[in-house]
Parts: structure tokens; sequence; C-alpha cells
């Protein structure tokens, strides 16, 4: 046999090898998906990913915008006790979820903000420990003749905020919006609590109320799950180039 017939006989075997995956796959997944895809009319996951889309952007942008400050301000500023404040700030790591969240929910339902975007903007604003102690030590690596230079300018504090620091923290803020936007887009168990309601529910409470129901292969439950994992991805691959940015690379001066 020659070395042309045996790369031959190699190929064909290749082809069939390749069509009988591609057959294995049309029975076992395209059944699947055809019949998610018809009951998917069914599903309102144009409204349940908008109102998914609107607590994780909005507690993601407020949170980091206010651990940012909150950071810069333990880091860089020179008031008495502020080491203290930020062990204080990082005790709340110590106390469990489960034990402030039927308070906030009793709070919440006499504010009748319920079923409402109203919660994560709150939680947003105050900002997270996490996020808060990502930010001050990363600040805190700044060098302090940046500071000086702009004070000697006649910047002030906030105008030394957005225009040194901000521009140059795009590892950290990259970092800390991609954790809070994980921590809100995964919560079910948040959601299902504040925010879930026939009309309002989000994609993630919507999601889990299929994972029960009997559907020919599971398609109705499998075809929302896979395009829940999009909008995450997309994120990330939106913001890991600046991950890997440092305060050397950014600005080109050592501390």
């Amino acid at each position: 046999m020659t070395a042309t017939q045996r790369r031959s006989g190699r190929s064909w075997l290749s082809s069939l090898a390749l069509a009988l995956v591609l057959l294995f796959s049309g029975v076992v997944f395209v059944g699947p998906l055809v019949v998610g895809v018809t009951h998917l009319t069914h599903f309102p996951f144009g409204i349940a990913l908008f109102n998914s889309l609107v607590i994780a952007i909005s507690f993601t942008t407020l949170s980091t915008v206010s651990a940012a400050l909150a950071g810069y301000a333990f880091a860089r500023s020179r008031v008495r006790w502020k080491n203290i404040l930020f062990l204080l700030v990082l005790s709340t790591l110590m106390v469990p979820w489960i034990v402030t969240m039927i308070p906030q929910y009793v709070l919440f339902y006499r504010l009748h903000l319920i079923n409402t975007p109203w919660p994560w903007v709150l939680w947003g604003i105050q900002g997270t420990p996490l996020q808060i102690f990502l930010f001050r030590q990363f600040y805190a690596t700044f060098p302090r003749e940046l500071e000086d230079a702009a004070a000697i300018d006649g910047s002030g504090r906030l105008r030394i905020f957005v225009d040194i620091f901000v521009p140059n923290s795009k590892p950290v803020i990259a970092i800390a919006a991609v954790w809070a936007f994980i921590l809100v887009w995964g919560d079910y168990l948040t959601q299902d609590l504040f925010y879930l309601i026939d009309r309002n529910g989000t994609l993630l409470t919507r999601i889990t109320g299929l994972i029960n129901v009997d559907v020919a292969g599971g398609g109705l439950s499998s075809l929302p799950l896979a395009l829940y994992a999009i909008p995450p991805v997309i994120f990330f691959v939106l913001v890991q180039r600046y991950i890997t940015q440092t305060v050397v690379t950014a600005t080109g001066i050592k501390g």
C-alpha cells in the first residue's frame, strides 16, 4: 500500500468519524434545542433579561464609584482614626448576609421598595467592603509626588482624584466591576426575595422556575441557561485587558 493510499484511508476514516459525531450531536442536542426555541416564545426572556441587567448594571456602577471614593479617602486622606474606621468597614465582612437579610426586607417592604430595582440602587450607593478594600490598597501604592505636584498647581482633592487617580485605576475598576456584576447576576436568593413577581421577575428567578419543567430533553430550561451565561462572559471580555495593568504600566512612575 502506497503512502497516498494510506493517507486516503485515514482521510476517509476521519470523515466518517466526523459524520458520526455530527449525527450524534444532531440527535442529542439539536432536538432539545429546537424544542427550546419553540417554547422560548412563551418565556418572557426580554423582560426578565432587562430586569436583570437593570439591577446588575445599577449596582455595579454605583458600588464601584462609591467604593473608589471611599478607598481614596482611606488611602490618601490625613484624617485621624481613618485606619480604625477602615478596620470597622472590613469587620462587616464577618457579618453573614443572612443575618441582615430579614431586617432589610422588612425595611424595604415598609418603604414599598420590594419588587423594584431600588434595593440594589441603595446597596450600590453604600458600596461593598471588599471593593473598598481593593481601592484602598491600590491607591495606597500611588507615589505621593503625584498629589504634591497637582496640589502645587492648585488642584483640590476631588480634582486630583478625577484627573490623576481615576485614569490610572483601570485595573482595580475592572476587577471591582466584574466582581460586583457577578455578585448580583448569580445571587438567586436576593432576587427571589426582593424582586419576585410574575410581571417583574429577573432572568435568574424565571429560569429557576423552569428547571423542574419536564420538556423533551430539557430544551426549555437549557436554552435560557445558555443565554443567561452570555452577559457575564461579554462583560468580562470587554474589561479583561485592563485587569493586568498596573500603576507602573499606566503612568511609567515607580513609587
